[in-house]
């Protein structure tokens, strides 16, 4: 067993002999095994118990990896969550929960410790209900892999890997470890609870196919391991598709160009669609067929302007020429438009910098009388740039996003006065970015609506004696 687990961490953990692993430890017999083991093995272990106070014996279990620690002579580290709590927040399962705020704790700890990696004993047993769980649930082939030896990024670290180098070894051979240790490990009794899925498939469902194939554990273990190699021949496609579709991050978030997107093989898109959904939520496991198909049959539908709700929250937007994933919520967005919040009245100083969020930038100089008045500043071709004869302004100018009945007399019609909303319609604004466009304003007339339009009243001519020019950018990244 020694031998095996040496190889799986120095080949599929990727870990070194020199290395310091935090350890999950539950008390349980594969936990306090795989803490016994690698410290038997020479590595720098550090043991960390998560109290997640479900159980009657939960502070007894926190005391048997307490005292393993101390036996070894290791570091021990020790935290408690609000399972309960935490579930009930965020409408998710007991297990879940449980689950997101272990990993949580211990990535926490491995950071603060500079830990190489966190190692948890999920063991080949575990791996094979895994797999089972995904086969019923009907998941897509990332799924059927079953977990990863080595994992980075993961939900919870982009520099500390996740590993678990148990992955090949059975629970029979860590029962026999344990015995031949002298170990005494804490016993979950609700391991033997078929109320729970996975309790079901470990304690009725593998024993009813061993009927038809008595070695079916070794076969399906053996189908992920086939399937993890498979699967980086398709992440390979999967990354070309990814660099080919994604126009622009924002923010941190990938903006899409739908046409390319969907002359893709829909099984790539399929693909994209889950990356992208974990880029917003690291971690998230419920993203099932038909929230992938629903996104799809939008993206591939004929409307130029739609949206859908996916999962957890997410909704997908579609833009004209590209999309996004982004958050429910007033005001929220992903695309790289400028933002100014409901409750923004900026008084504009002259001069002035002022930062937007989605990082734009808008500036506000005063120029000195002109010599000469060229017809690119009396027709104010930039549209992110505005000339304003500072005499006709009625000072001061305020930022400010769109209020209800807002109007403006745009250069170049002659007079006429269009509301700010029919504005942003005809000029096919997206909906979801008018209500957080920012506007400038004069007393109570909008002057400016950058990007689009400035006000026929505040415009130079060739009588200008001295000018104010505002300017907004975004900002590189940096």
């Amino acid at each position: 067993m020694l031998v095996k687990v040496a190889y799986i961490l120095n080949n599929r953990c990727k870990i070194q002999a020199d290395s310091h692993l935090l350890v999950g430890v539950s008390g349980g017999p594969d936990s306090l095994c795989l803490l016994y083991v690698l410290h038997e093995l020479g590595y720098q272990v550090i043991a960390m118990h998560v109290n997640h106070h479900l159980r009657p014996e939960a502070d007894e279990d926190a005391q048997v990896v307490k005292q393993a620690a101390a036996k070894l002579g290791v570091e021990f580290f020790s935290s408690e969550v609000n399972v309960i709590d935490y579930a009930s927040r965020n409408s998710i399962s007991i297990e879940e929960a449980a689950r997101e705020l272990r990993y949580r704790e211990l990535f926490s700890q491995a950071k603060c410790l500079r830990a190489d990696a966190v190692a948890v004993g999920h063991n080949a047993d575990d791996q094979v209900e895994t797999i089972l769980m995904h086969l019923l649930r009907g998941s897509a082939l990332g799924g059927l892999q079953g977990m990863d030896f080595y994992k980075l990024p993961n939900p919870w670290s982009e520099d500390i890997p996740l590993v678990r180098p148990f992955l090949t070894t059975w629970r029979d051979e860590i029962k026999e470890y344990v015995i031949a240790q002298g170990l005494s490990p804490a016993v979950d009794r609700s391991n033997q609870d078929v109320a729970f899925y996975r309790n079901r498939i470990r304690h009725e469902l593998l024993p009813y196919l061993e009927g038809y194939n008595p070695s079916i554990r070794e076969a399906l273990l053996r189908m992920g391991e086939i399937l993890k190699d498979d699967y980086s021949v398709i992440q390979q496609l999967i990354d070309k598709a990814w660099v080919n579709t994604v126009v622009k991050v924002v923010n941190g978030q990938p903006i899409f160009y739908t046409e390319s997107f969907v002359s893709i093989p829909v099984s790539l898109q399929r693909h994209l669609l889950r990356r992208a959904i974990s880029q917003h939520i690291p971690g998230l496991r419920d993203v099932d067929f038909d929230c992938i198909d629903r996104g799809i049959k939008l993206l591939t539908g004929g409307k130029p302007r739609s949206q859908t709700d996916l999962v957890a929250g997410l909704r997908l937007v579609k833009d004209g020429e590209n999309f996004w994933l982004a958050s429910w919520g007033p005001d929220q967005f992903a695309g790289d438009y400028p933002v100014v919040t409901g409750d923004t009245h900026r008084v504009l100083s002259i001069p002035s910098i002022v930062r937007l969020q989605n990082d734009w930038q808008l500036e506000v100089e005063e120029f000195p009388p002109f010599q000469g008045i060229s017809y690119q500043f009396l027709e104010n071709l930039n549209p992110y740039e505005a000339w304003m004869d500072i005499e006709k302004v009625d000072l001061p100018l305020v930022l400010r996003s769109r209020i209800k009945g807002d109007k403006i007399i745009p250069l170049g019609l002659n007079g006429h006065t269009m509301k700010i909303s029919d504005v942003m319609i005809n000029l096919k604004l997206p909906r979801w970015a008018r209500t957080t466009w920012p506007l400038i304003c004069a007393g109570d007339e909008v002057v400016w609506m950058p990007g689009y339009r400035i006000s026929e009243t505040v415009r130079i001519t060739a009588q200008t004696k001295k000018t104010i020019r505002l300017s907004l950018r975004q900002l590189p990244p940096t």
